[in-house]
């Protein structure tokens, strides 16, 4: 996609609108517009587990003072709703306009509605509208559901009276077990992959990466979050695309310590849907699968490991170092040591490769 940024009219605005999100999430909300008023609906697809902000049946709920913006042509309308925290339909107030921008070359097959957090929208020489928003790498923990503001959608409509909305991000579901109260979870790609950040998005809702990008999110949890031997589901926005070498999580607990967790296998976040990972215990002892070499010699080949989604582990040299499997062809020692016993410690691992046995001597799978 290319734009031309000097011929960008921006007109910011900050909007808090809770999207609609599901395993497939149900992207459509009809809206009425008469006089002053928008009414709009959520619907329902049966068997969808929707999200945005949902309700004990798993349905997509607003939120009390959510604002969208329409516009069309050189006017630009916000809208706030005027029912409660839970609501599923309900009308949205016109309260006044946000930018009115009187230019003839600027006109639309189509009305546009927004429901973004923080958004900026832009004009190409051909008049066409673009979105910037900001996906934030610091997200708020909500049970059941996504952090208020890490959502956005866009609508159209042909009659500026029926609008339908389309999710913009994907959503990634982390399901955690254990003993401990979480503070915080770091996720972060394998593969020097953006997470959040800055975003331009089209009219068709492809997002494409502008500016202001980060290779981790946090979902701060507040005060924590208790988990117990039944899993606690935490929900996570992110940029639509394949993490192709998979991710991490860090989990910070309040006293202090930390639990990790990597996969190698790729993930693939999609627009409008839930990426949900196998549950994690991040209590009691972990049951690793144990490989051992004995080598003599400056310079190894790197094992390589394969397995299931939830993937982990990682190399312990023989000479004090440590590694993430799966990270370099070949690990050189700089130590003075003849020989060195290589321990591989994984989970959820089907399969061992390696390139060369070039001084190695023994392998150990009677652990694996």
């Amino acid at each position: 996609m290319v734009i031309m940024r000097k011929s960008f009219i921006l007109v910011l605005v900050a909007t808090m609108f809770v999207a609609c999100m599901e395993d497939r999430v149900n992207e459509e909300t009809n809206s009425n517009v008469e006089a002053e008023k928008i009414y709009a609906t959520i619907a329902d697809a049966e068997g969808d587990d929707t999200r945005v902000e949902l309700n004990e049946k798993k349905q997509s709920v607003l939120t009390e003072g959510d604002e969208i913006l329409t516009f069309y042509s050189d006017n630009l309308k916000i809208w706030r709703f005027n029912g409660k925290t839970g609501d599923r339909s309900g009308s949205f107030t016109y309260t006044g306009y946000y930018y009115d921008y009187q230019n003839p070359n600027i006109k639309y097959d189509q009305y546009y509605a927004i429901y973004l957090p923080d958004v900026a929208i832009a004009y190409n020489d051909a008049g066409e509208p673009y979105f910037f928003a900001t996906l934030p790498y610091e997200q708020s923990y909500k049970s059941h559901s996504y952090g208020l503001n890490t959502n956005a959608m866009i609508g159209t409509s042909k009659d500026s009276k029926n609008y339908k909305f389309k999710n913009i991000f994907g959503y990634l579901r982390l399901s955690l077990t254990g003993d401990k109260i979480v503070k915080s979870i770091e996720v972060e790609g394998r593969n020097g992959d953006i997470l959040a950040g800055q975003v331009s998005i089209s009219t068709s809702a492809n997002v494409g990466l502008y500016e202001g990008h980060s290779y981790t999110i946090t979902l701060d949890c507040g005060d924590g979050v208790q988990l117990t031997d039944k899993p606690t589901e935490f929900y996570i926005t992110m940029l639509p695309q394949t993490l192709s070498k998979g991710l991490s999580i860090v989990v910070t607990f309040t006293d202090g310590t930390i639990f990790t967790k990597s996969t190698s296998k790729s993930v693939t976040i999609s627009r409008n849907t839930i990426q949900p990972m196998a549950t994690i215990d991040t209590g009691g002892e972990v049951e690793w699968q144990t490989i051992t070499i004995e080598h003599t010699g400056s310079k190894i080949s790197a094992p390589i490991l394969s397995g299931s989604s939830a993937l982990s582990g990682n190399i312990y040299w023989g000479d004090g170092y440590m590694s993430e499997f799966n990270t370099f062809s070949w690990y050189e020692y700089t130590d003075s040591q003849a020989s060195h016993t290589v321990t591989i410690k994984s989970m959820n691992a089907t399969q061992f490769y390696i390139e060369s046995c070039s001084g190695v001597s023994e392998i150990d799978f009677s652990n694996f």
